[in-house]
């Protein structure tokens, strides 16, 4: 399991060389000096493991093409999974498969038009606003070109964005 975060990260030669901290919901976790303990690679994702100024490990995904970090629950990273702040949704299938139907692209068939994550479109299908995160219990496809998708992907609704102008 997985939870996206936000990171800062050293760019030198390339972008997103190494996390220099990272944020959980309103909390911070600065990675100590020299202390990406190690580092390795997957096809599609490079993973850190690193040591935070409390002392604290966590092992931190950074998937190049999605441009996407996300905590791992390895070491110390169990313990954010289960905090309080956040409550976990399981997409069933039919939901999915309705999320599905309101999608006219994504941002592999649609990358100019495909602006916000798949989350949004689920959040306001199931009316849900606030501290949620959803877990699809079966891959999402798109609709336009059958690519998966996953609770993150950015997508282009049927009938573009919305945007509520004050009145």
């Amino acid at each position: 399991m997985s939870l996206p975060i936000h990171v800062d990260a050293y760019s030198g030669y390339r972008a997103n060389e190494r996390p220099l901290k990272f944020q959980v919901d309103e909390d911070d976790f600065e990675i100590a000096e020299h202390a990406v303990e190690d580092r390795w690679f997957e096809p599609d994702a490079e993973y850190f493991k690193v040591r935070t100024t409390d002392g604290k490990r966590f092992i931190l995904r950074h998937d190049e093409r999605q441009d996407e970090w996300t905590l791992q629950s390895g070491f110390d990273g169990a313990e954010l999974f289960a905090r309080p702040s956040v409550e976990l949704i399981t997409v069933g299938p039919a939901t999915v498969r309705i999320a599905e139907s309101q999608i006219a692209g994504c941002e592999k068939c649609r990358p100019d038009e495909s602006q916000i994550p798949l989350n949004c479109v689920l959040a306001d299908l199931l009316d849900k606003r606030g501290p949620y995160e959803f877990v699809l219990a079966e891959v999402a496809q798109c609709p336009r070109c059958s690519a998966e998708l996953s609770e993150h992907s950015l997508v282009e609704p049927v009938g573009g964005i919305e945007i509520e102008v004050p009145g």
